[in-house]
């Protein structure tokens, strides 16, 4: 399978104070959905825990206008390999979310609708490796405590415009509950030309060692993060002029997602190591090639 080309959401519409965010189940007070809104990962949305380890929860989010979407994302959950996202988008009337159990909730469809993902989509695919037999080492909810964990998303094939869409995730977790501290939703831009061989991916470890009294070496845990690293060579025209927009519009200050292999099945890791929510480390440059080429390089460090 050929790679997609690299996506960019710069535009999170979740981010707008009009955007409603609603969930079927909510762990306490602290952890309600509009957490999701905010860029620390701290403040989370955790569903109520389900009586088994088999998990489904709805994200009910609410437009004040048509808005045209085709990606969702989900950074920094607790979420496993085989979890599943399904997105539908509607317009006219509103979808509720219904009165069934934290086991089983229900939600009743809206006016008209106008994509919806598909059951089976997987939400975080992504490997998990058994070195030496000494047991498994998966990237998921092992991970979230220390400020990593997985990214969801989810994919609409054609940009459609909606009102309102409702998330479904389900999850065999035996955490018993599904948990994020970010929804992102919008429309990505793809440049013609993909990125250059050479994307760096760097994981930011901030734990620290202490060498005691007696000679131990003691080492105290800190928050990980990850940063990215790419070249474009092969900036068309327009590709240059909707990067520069993208990029200096925001400055270094505005989180933006960024997707290198977007739904490369034959390497779900890939896709995992080289996807990031983040902020610009400095505005990239603009190399001017020839008449017909441009090039830029850009840096980005995860929130």
């Amino acid at each position: 399978m050929a790679f997609n080309n690299l996506r960019i959401v710069h535009d999170n519409i979740v981010n707008l104070s009009s955007t409603t965010l609603t969930a079927s189940s909510s762990a306490s007070i602290n952890t309600l959905p509009v957490n999701l809104k905010l860029d620390a990962k701290s403040k989370i949305w955790r569903s109520s825990a389900t009586s088994t380890s088999a998990v489904k929860v709805f994200l009910r989010v609410v437009f004040t206008a048509s808005t045209v979407v085709n990606c969702v994302v989900l950074p920094f959950t607790n979420l496993t390999a085989s979890a599943t996202i399904r997105v539908y988008g509607y317009t006219g009337t509103i979808p509720v979310i219904g009165t069934g159990t934290v086991d089983n909730p229900t939600f009743t469809a809206g006016g008209t609708l106008v994509f919806d993902t598909g059951a089976g989509y997987l939400a975080c695919p992504y490997q998990s490796f058994n070195v030496m037999n000494l047991g498994t080492i998966p990237i998921g909810s092992n991970m979230y405590a220390f400020g990593g964990g997985t990214y969801a998303r989810a994919y609409v094939p054609t940009p459609t415009a909606c009102t309102s869409m409702i998330i479904e995730i389900s999850d065999i977790n035996t955490n018993r509950y599904i948990e994020a501290s970010r929804l992102i939703i919008g429309k990505y831009w793809s440049p013609r030309y993909n990125t250059s061989y050479g994307v760096t991916n760097s994981q930011n470890d901030t734990s620290s060692h202490t060498r005691t009294q007696s000679g131990d070496l003691v080492t105290t845990r800190g928050p990980r993060s990850g940063s990215i690293s790419f070249d474009l060579k092969f900036m068309d025209k327009t590709d240059k002029s909707i990067l520069y927009s993208l990029m200096r519009a925001g400055g270094i200050s505005r989180p933006v997602f960024i997707s290198l292999f977007p739904e490369n099945s034959d390497d779900y890791d890939l896709e995992q190591m080289y996807q990031l929510y983040g902020k610009l480390t400095q505005l990239p440059g603009t190399q001017y090639i020839n008449f017909l080429q441009y090039s830029s390089t850009i840096d980005m460090e995860e929130i």
